[in-house]
Parts: C-alpha cells; sequence; structure tokens
C-alpha cells in the first residue's frame, strides 16, 4: 500500500459534532472525506469537461469516478450495488481534542477591550469581536442581552450555543491506498488544506484548518510537502492548482470555472482579528446598522461607523414601510445571494425557496495561518446556478421570480468601494486576485 499522510492546524473555533452536535469526540472521517469529496469535485470538473467536451456526459464520467475513488453505497433498481468501497482507508488521529463547552463563553470571543463608562468606570467594550461573533450567528452570542424586568443577564457576549473544538489544535489524516496514491485525491487534500474548513459556519471562517505537512509514502520515493510561510508562496500554491480553467464553462454544482475567483483580501497579526475585520466590512456592506436616540449617530455599527445603507429596498421590505409591498409584489431580498434562508423575525418575514430548504453561500471565506503572527483571509467565489430552473423565491409568503442581477451583490462587495456615496477608498485595499 502507498500512504499519504497529512498534518493540519485548527485555526478558527470548529463547531462540529456527531449526531448529538457536541465535539465530544473529535474529528472523526466521515467529517473529513465529505469535505475531500467536496474539494476534489470542484478541483475536477474542468478536467471531465474537457474530456468529453459535453455537461451531461461530464458529470457522469465525474460521479463514476469519485465512486470508484471515494466508494458508493448506492443501488441499482433492483438492489445490485453500483460501487463499494473505495480506493483507500482514511484514519483521523486528534488526540485529546480541547473544547470549550455549551453555553460557556468562549475565552477569544469575549469582548475584553475596555472603556469608561459615562461613571468613569472601565467596562468591556461589547462592539470589540463583535463583528466576528456575528460570522458565527446562531452558534455565538453577539451581545449580552439583559432581561428587561429583573435586570439580569440572559446569555453573555462570547457565549457559546454550542460546543467547539478550540483553535490551535493539530489532527493527522491517513490515507492508505489499496495500490497507489491517486494525484487527484492528493491535489484535493492540498486544496482543502488550503482553502477549506470543517463544521458550521465553514463558510463564514469559522473551522478554517491550515494543512502544515504532507508525506507521500510510494513505493519508490518517500515525497514531503511543507506549509507556505508567506502570502506570495500561499498564492502560488493555490495558482498551482487551478491552472487552465479558461475554457472551463461554470458548472451545475459549485466548482471551479473560468467564472470563479480567489481573492486575498487582509491580513492580521491573530486569526480573530481577521474574523473581525471581514466581519466588519460585511456588516458594514450588508447591514441597515441600529438607530440610536440620537438622530445624527444613526445606523451605527459595531465599528462606531455609519453602515452603507446600501440595501434599502430590502430594508423597507422587511419592516414594510409603505406603500413599499404594495408597490413591489414581485420583489424579494436582493441579498439571498449571500445563501437562504434568510430567517428575520416571524415566518412572515422568512426567504427562502420556495420548495428548497437550504441554498449555501457560493461565497467562502478562509482564514489561514502562515505563522505565530500571520494570518491571512481569503475569499472564494464559485458561481453555479442559484436554485433550479424555474424556482421561485418565497418571500414572506409570496412566490416571486429569482433574481440575482447577475452576481453583482458579491462581487461589488470584493471588489467596491465604501460608503454611500462611494468614497475613493477600497473595501479591501490590500486584495489581490489569486484566480483568475
Amino acid at each position: 500500500m502507498e500512504k499519504l499522510e497529512a498534518t493540519f492546524r485548527i485555526v478558527t473555533p470548529m463547531f462540529i459534532g456527531g449526531a448529538d452536535q457536541t465535539p465530544d469526540d473529535g474529528i472523526r472521517p466521515p467529517s473529513v472525506k465529505g469535505a475531500l469529496r467536496f474539494w476534489w469535485r470542484a478541483l475536477n470538473w474542468g478536467r471531465f469537461y474537457k474530456q468529453e467536451q459535453d455537461e451531461t456526459n461530464a458529470l457522469k464520467a465525474l460521479h463514476k469516478e469519485e465512486g470508484r475513488l471515494f466508494g458508493l453505497s448506492a443501488k441499482t433498481k433492483k438492489g445490485k450495488p453500483l460501487g463499494g468501497q473505495g480506493t483507500f482507508l482514511m484514519t483521523v488521529r486528534h488526540n485529546e481534542p480541547k473544547k470549550t463547552e455549551e453555553d460557556t463563553v468562549h475565552t477569544s470571543f469575549k469582548p475584553t477591550r475596555q472603556k469608561t463608562n459615562q461613571h468613569g468606570n472601565r467596562m468591556p467594550d461589547e462592539n470589540h469581536l463583535a463583528a466576528a461573533r456575528y460570522l458565527g450567528y446562531g452558534l455565538i452570542t453577539a451581545f449580552t442581552s439583559v432581561n428587561r424586568n429583573t435586570g439580569e443577564i440572559k446569555r453573555k457576549a462570547g457565549q457559546l450555543e454550542r460546543g467547539c473544538l478550540n483553535e490551535n489544535q493539530i489532527f493527522t489524516v491517513t490515507l492508505a491506498f489499496r495500490k497507489q496514491v491517486d494525484e487527484s485525491v492528493l491535489a484535493a487534500l492540498k486544496m482543502f488544506g488550503l482553502l477549506g474548513g470543517l463544521g458550521s459556519r465553514s463558510r463564514h471562517g469559522m473551522g478554517s484548518i491550515a494543512l502544515e505537512k504532507m508525506v507521500c509514502d510510494k513505493k519508490e520515493e518517500k515525497e514531503t510537502w511543507t506549509a507556505p510561510t508567506t502570502q506570495e508562496k500561499y498564492q502560488s500554491e493555490v495558482k498551482q492548482l487551478l491552472l487552465n480553467l479558461s475554457d472551463v464553462p461554470q458548472p451545475e454544482y459549485s466548482a471551479f470555472s473560468k467564472e470563479s475567483r480567489v481573492d486575498y483580501l487582509l491580513s492580521e497579526s491573530s486569526p480573530y482579528k481577521v474574523l473581525d475585520e471581514f466581519g466588519l466590512r460585511m456588516l458594514d456592506y450588508r447591514s441597515w446598522g441600529k438607530t440610536k436616540t440620537n438622530p445624527r449617530r444613526s445606523n451605527i455599527l459595531p465599528s462606531g461607523k455609519k453602515s452603507e445603507m446600501r440595501f434599502k429596498d430590502d430594508h423597507h421590505w422587511f419592516r414594510k414601510v409603505p406603500p413599499f409591498r404594495s408597490k413591489y409584489p414581485n420583489f424579494h431580498p436582493e441579498r439571498i445571494v449571500f445563501g437562504l434562508p434568510h430567517n428575520y423575525d416571524s415566518n412572515e418575514n422568512k426567504v427562502n425557496a420556495a420548495t428548497h430548504e437550504r441554498r449555501a453561500s457560493p461565497l467562502f471565506f478562509h482564514v489561514h495561518r502562515l505563522s505565530d503572527k500571520n494570518y491571512i483571509g481569503v475569499s472564494v467565489f464559485l458561481k453555479s446556478p442559484f436554485l433550479p430552473n424555474g424556482e421561485k423565491i418565497n418571500a414572506g409568503g409570496n412566490h416571486v421570480d429569482l433574481n440575482i442581477n447577475a452576481w453583482k451583490v458579491i462581487t461589488n462587495f470584493l471588489d467596491g468601494k465604501i460608503g454611500i456615496p462611494e468614497t475613493k477608498k477600497d473595501r479591501f485595499p490590500d486584495r489581490k486576485e489569486v484566480l483568475p
């Protein structure tokens, strides 16, 4: 047997678990294998399209090869198995995983920066890391909530809704191939460790991982790959995996094509600063902000700045500002392109696909560790049909035609200027295109 051993580091807290949604068992092989299959499919669409020169045939060939490599449990109509075990066995070693339990305040998400209140007392600044907590919406409490009647604290900022594996832990994945190491699986494993993550909200930067070392033990020789330690080397590694996409059309599923893009966005000295800076820019772009009592300080975000208030129609639809809903009966929020469903304060305002419960975001955000004091934020945008042809959007009970404005909502976020009206300042001034 030939073996492939990969060593990974958890970069940001990972919300992963089994059926009970707890991280007690650490990282399990099915989770890694599922993520590896995703990146394999994403990388190999172009290869099979060029081979078949037909989208339908390419999808069939890709599905067949995926079943051969990773295993397939499907059966024919007569009950006969279509596949079986794959070409390799996987083991995951994660000794004594360190975790933070549900309902506990996560130390690294806790608002630690201090501010002075009106009485001169030093108080925790809840806006500190609020945008990072926002990226873990549903998993992490963003702001401390207090019972208005009793004054009791209900939940604290940084308190977890689900337990997580803490950052800065090592785990090892070993693939033992029955014959020889498959180069396409090797490439997928590398891509998984350069752009991927595990667990809930991994597309928002939670559960990001970094491949630190990979040893390929072949019969003839042993090859060792080590992690890039600079932005330039990192970008070069990603580019090498994404060559020759100029004639690859947009696929029917999330995969790399000539329509895809990978961008280096920012760098900071800690993974939490990367999450917070990205989250602040996302909030500035997407959110309406909170209105304060002082009209000059309305629509304020955790950054202390006024939001761009860019999606005015979305806000007026949600708030039922008259005569908006009667004037635009076929409207749905523009921001659905970031993923569905949109859960507001009631089912009356819920937005999802008419017959599909969920559509994951086509925009991925990944936090990567280059060294102890050098962390970068990278985005991956994989275009594919947002929903099946003819699918409607259920906007508060009203089924309307899908209109995603040719993906401009996302590309404007990555490329655009700050503010409405827009300033000369770029949202990501250090942005570099990795792909194309």
